[in-house]
């Protein structure tokens, strides 16, 4: 019985090797010939290559193989001068009333919900968090709402930004400053038209006539209110200038709630100080409706901001 597995084994063994005699020669021609192949198709290719550039300026095609939308974007500008941007943007007349109106919605709703969530006159205090989380999430349902339409501004300190950077044109960026501020006014109307008269303060109704405006602390002076409002507004431009990066298109999901909670962490930090302006449109509007002006913070551009003492300029 041994005999006749080892001899079946034996046999199985030489039928192996061969077969594998047989195969390793075809198999071996195929490699060599693909090599073959190859190189010649690579050598063809690198003549043709040299053939067509003899006499001709080499090019840099390194830039070629980057798709960065960096890149496109300095195409285009060099293609249209940044200056005539500057001064011109073609757009159909309904499209921009389009978007002017979506500007004025969407700072009427950031002062609306923001300021009623400072009301302290229905029983209940507002604390900070309240404010900063009010004016988090007004401008979380702003961009919501209407950043398919206008880009939600809301802000004339991001429409500077924009300009800035070649995005909007001067024309445009009035536009969108003088409807971010009348969308101002018409969302403290309607908090004022909803509010029991009398009951439109945070708390202290001698103070109403302050009501949701941003104050320098009375222990600070000019220059820190203003240095403390020009580090504030140019985070919040600059986390906008982030979100706006070609190279950072693929962080750019839910962009309304990190900007909510950009706001919302601005808020909290320099309420105390200043009151957290970071908006001159939504400080305008409070400020024509209850003829308040003290302090009144206006931006006009990324870092530059300004204050208007109003008491001052009565007594001279």
């Amino acid at each position: 019985m041994r005999c006749l597995v080892y001899e079946y084994l034996l046999a199985s063994k030489r039928r192996t090797l061969r077969t594998a005699r047989e195969f390793l020669p075809v198999f071996s021609n195929f490699v060599v010939r693909n090599l073959l192949d190859r190189s010649f198709r690579a050598v063809s290719t690198r003549t043709e290559f040299a053939k067509n550039t003899v006499g001709k300026p080499t090019k840099n095609i390194s830039l070629a193989l980057r798709s960065n939308a960096g890149i496109r974007n300095a195409k285009e500008k060099l293609k249209s001068p940044w200056l005539k941007n500057l001064m011109m943007e073609e757009m159909p007349i309904v499209e921009t009333i389009t978007i002017l109106g979506g500007e004025v919605i969407g700072t009427a709703i950031l002062v609306f919900i923001g300021c009623m969530s400072c009301v302290g006159s229905m029983g209940v205090s507002p604390p900070i968090a309240q404010i900063s989380l009010g004016f988090g999430f007004a401008v979380m349902v702003a961009i919501q709402s209407v950043g398919h339409i206008s880009g939600a501004h809301i802000n004339p300190s991001i429409t500077m930004a924009t300009l800035i950077l070649g995005h909007k044109s001067l024309p445009m960026s009035g536009l969108y400053i003088f409807s971010q501020c009348l969308g101002a006014t018409f969302g403290y109307g309607l908090l004022k038209m909803i509010t029991p008269s009398g009951y439109l303060h945070g708390g202290d109704p001698e103070a109403a006539a302050a009501f949701c405006m941003t104050d320098v602390h009375p222990s600070m002076n000019l220059a820190q209110g203003l240095l403390a409002e020009v580090i504030a507004t140019g985070i919040l431009v600059f986390f906008a200038c982030g979100a706006w990066d070609p190279r950072n298109e693929r962080n750019t999901d839910s962009v309304s709630i990190r900007f909510c909670f950009c706001v919302t962490v601005l808020c909290f930090i320099f309420i105390p100080y200043t009151g957290c302006c970071l908006n001159p449109a939504r400080t305008i509007g409070p400020a024509i409706w209850n003829g308040y002006w003290r302090n009144h913070w206006r931006c006009r551009n990324v870092n530059v901001t300004w204050s208007y003492d109003h008491d001052s300029s009565e007594k001279s």
